[in-house]
């Protein structure tokens, strides 16, 4: 499902700041363009990331650029209560804005100059992501560029500043290389991730690299600039298709934003989910076949997600651990759901189903038994206690245990005729 319908929302890098979701972006114009035409840059914020609202554009008059419409990709960080948004000017050169206002802006040109100007190294300098490592001392880095025609990306660390280099730009070694730009750096289970268009993606040890490719993850009709990020304990993809995706004519210079959630395999190989490509994140419908556990909005700390034979199951859950699924739209009143749970103790598991929060009214509530094994899952089936309409679920677990249950999905039962 796309977001921000025809406003040529693009290349968009999430980042969470304050609990909330701001998305840093380019513009399209509009359609019909025969080329890229990129006017600003824009900053949206989001606390459901389905409403999202525009909180300011940085227009490039207002920075060292002057009026131009090639206002290529940007992303932003956080250092010392400060905001800094990088952008890029065509391919030529990446420039930064602080804000000392919020996330949310407003920013003013920091240098008066580029960060990264044109020929600083051998590479097309735009695309900047910033990346801050789990570190002790939160480093800063740096990458930008491309990999066509024997070039590389570049990265370096920036300096606490964060608008000044820490040290020259380093080439970074792709085995094998492939032609690409767009980059973006992840981090999971200490290893670093580099993603370029077409889900595209490569790991290291060393956010130097050199990284090993490893493919695609995903397929879409394109997958243009995709970032990572991570909300409320759940991991999502986002990425750029055209606006007017399923015409006959596909405008590919007027682009949209989707999300999807991202989970990481045993093998630390991503994967994403078909459904989810076109239903969306963040929202759900009691007419679906089913609701994976993976596809919570929400999750109490030390819950993950732990690859099985059917996809993935929750983990961690304890003693008043909780599962939170907003919008879940179309319950008919007093809805049947079955929930799919494995228990591997003697003490029975109580689970509550509560509207709104883990303190919210009660809607339902069951006991989850011994089921042969946490390896071995059941259906348990209740009656819910609600009104027509949508309704956010949010599902608590109390055990003495030390590991409650383990969830696999829950879905509600269709009425038959």
């Amino acid at each position: 499902m796309r977001i921000i319908h025809n406003k040529g929302v693009c290349d968009p890098h999430v980042h969470i700041f304050n609990g909330k979701a701001y998305m840093f972006t380019t513009h399209d114009r509009g359609p019909g363009q025969p080329i890229f035409r990129m006017d600003d840059w824009r900053v949206f914020s989001s606390d459901d990331l389905l409403n999202w609202k525009l909180e300011y554009t940085l227009r490039p008059e207002d920075t060292f650029l002057g009026k131009c419409e090639e206002c290529y990709a940007t992303d932003a960080a956080e250092r010392n209560g400060r905001y800094y948004m990088y952008f890029s000017h065509q391919q030529y050169c990446i420039g930064v804005a602080v804000s000392d206002n919020g996330p949310g802006g407003p920013y003013r040109d920091a240098l008066g100059k580029p960060l990264i100007p044109k020929g600083m190294v051998d590479t097309a300098c735009y695309d900047p992501t910033v990346f801050i490592d789990d570190d002790e001392a939160r480093t800063p880095y740096i990458m930008f560029g491309f990999t066509c025609i024997g070039k590389k990306y570049y990265v370096a660390r920036l300096n606490e500043d964060m608008i000044s280099l820490a040290e020259p730009p380093r080439p970074v070694e792709l085995e094998p290389n492939w032609d690409s730009d767009a980059c973006w750096i992840e981090k999971h289970n200490g290893i670093y991730y580099l993603t370029t268009h077409e889900a595209r993606y490569a790991t290291s040890k060393s956010i130097y690299g050199p990284y090993t490719y490893h493919g695609k993850f995903m397929y879409d009709y394109t997958v243009d600039h995709g970032t990572f990020f991570t909300y409320h304990n759940q991991t999502y993809f986002t990425y750029g298709v055209p606006e007017n995706l399923g015409d006959e004519k596909i405008d590919p210079y007027y682009r949209t934003t989707k999300i999807v959630y991202a989970h990481f395999k045993d093998d630390g190989a991503i994967v994403t989910d078909d459904f989810i490509k076109i239903a969306g994140v963040g929202q759900y419908d009691a007419g679906w076949d089913v609701i994976k556990g993976e596809w919570y909005f929400a999750a109490s700390d030390g819950i993950y997600k732990k690859e099985n034979e059917d996809g993935f199951e929750i983990r961690g859950i304890g003693n008043g651990s909780y599962l939170y699924y907003q919008n879940v739209n179309s319950m008919r009143q007093n809805a049947p759901v079955e929930l799919r749970l494995s228990n591997g103790n003697k003490e029975a598991c109580t689970v509550e189903i509560r509207e709104n929060s883990p303190f919210g009214a009660v809607l339902g509530s069951f006991r989850a038994g011994y089921t042969g094994g946490f390896d071995k899952f059941e259906t348990f089936r209740l009656e819910l206690d609600n009104a027509y309409g949508t309704h956010n679920l949010c599902f608590v677990f109390y055990s003495e245990a030390e590991e409650a249950v383990r969830f696999e999905d829950f879905r509600f039962t269709k009425i038959r005729p």
